[in-house]
């Protein structure tokens, strides 16, 4: 699991290096269709990982990510972008222990902060669920409308990394992904709205 870590990371750090303004409107229109157009930033990094045997749903994948980060980014912030390539750290490891660090990295967490924004709206909740049943075929739609909510609320980060890498583990067995993200969800609405312990 470490490996992707390092290769989720190093994607967004590329995307954030190297994209141009041309690029971001191919990303955005690839969501359509993860993987079916050709972007040379996104297929300039996938060279370098992916053996000579492309892995499709992994090249998918990396494809919705970059269409989903480019639907958040203005053009105007690629250059603030190349001078500092990295996501922000959301809190310091002497804030909070790494379990619930984790949890509040998770595309769950924010969602939950939407969800509360919203004043507790069943409709976010029914989303994030039908999110979380989501098979390969339904999840880049779903995501995306996700996604496109999560825009439109202020101050609710999305670490790209980890979405990366918890899309990349989606259909694993047991979905750990979907749970993980279940747990932050309703730790997070459960601390604040009856001031439970995380």
């Amino acid at each position: 699991m470490q490996k992707e870590i390092t290769k989720a990371q190093a994607f967004m750090r590329h995307l954030r290096q190297r994209s141009e303004p041309a690029d971001l409107a191919r990303m955005r229109r690839a969501l359509g269709d993860p993987g079916q157009e050709v972007i040379p930033v996104v297929e300039g990094f996938l060279g370098s990982i992916q053996e000579e045997r492309e892995d499709h749903r992994e090249r998918m994948v990396y494809y919705l990510v970059a269409g989903l980060w480019a639907s958040t980014v203005s053009s105007s912030e690629l250059e603030q972008f190349r001078k500092k390539p990295e996501e922000e750290s959301e809190v310091s490891q002497s804030e909070e222990s790494d379990v619930s660090k984790g949890y509040r990295r998770t595309l769950g967490h924010a969602i939950a902060q939407l969800y509360l924004a919203r004043d507790q709206s069943k409709s976010i909740e029914q989303r994030f669920i039908a999110l979380l049943d989501a098979d390969e075929e339904q999840l880049p739609y779903r995501i995306r409308q996700m996604v496109r909510l999560l825009k439109s609320e202020e101050g609710i980060p999305i670490y790209w990394s980890e979405l990366l890498r918890d899309l990349l583990a989606w259909d694993y067995e047991r979905r750990p992904v979907q749970q993980k993200w279940a747990r932050a969800f309703y730790r997070t609405v459960a601390k604040e709205t009856e001031g439970g312990e995380e």
